[in-house]
């Protein structure tokens, strides 16, 4: 997927979307962490021994069918092969649905940032802080 595509999924999945450059710039960062198919993506930054998750979507369309769950599966492999043995993440509080994938695949809730997420609306949204030893 280039960086356009991405940018195109993402703005299907997500409130508060990354633009073509902003893919294209993470994705050029020593250690960034990219997986795909057709229909979702996940993306993150290796550091040393430790690994985040900057973002993960599934076209609406395909939500529900395994997907999310299937590219978090493949972004904690590739992880672990590159030696990392801790991931984070942050999502908003009110993703119920990222929450789920999260917490199905094992990840545990570390704590809050409050007002972390701001909206184009003005409307602000805590952020859970998750990690998983892999």
């Amino acid at each position: 997927m280039t960086p356009e595509d991405l940018a195109a999924l993402h703005a299907r999945a997500s409130a508060s979307p990354w633009s073509a450059g902003s893919f294209a710039s993470q994705l050029a960062q020593t250690g960034a962490l990219y997986v795909h198919t057709r229909r979702a993506f996940a993306i993150g930054r290796a550091v040393l021994e430790e690994v985040e998750l900057l973002q993960i979507a599934t076209d609406p369309v395909y939500q529900k069918q395994g997907h999310g769950q299937h590219i978090l599966s493949a972004f904690e492999a590739q992880a672990k092969a590159l030696n990392c043995t801790r991931a984070f993440l942050e999502v908003a509080q009110g993703n119920a649905s990222a929450i789920a994938l999260y917490t199905s695949a094992g990840w545990i809730l570390d704590g809050q940032r409050k007002g972390y997420y701001r909206y184009a609306n003005g409307t602000r949204e805590d952020a859970l802080l998750l990690s998983k030893d892999l």
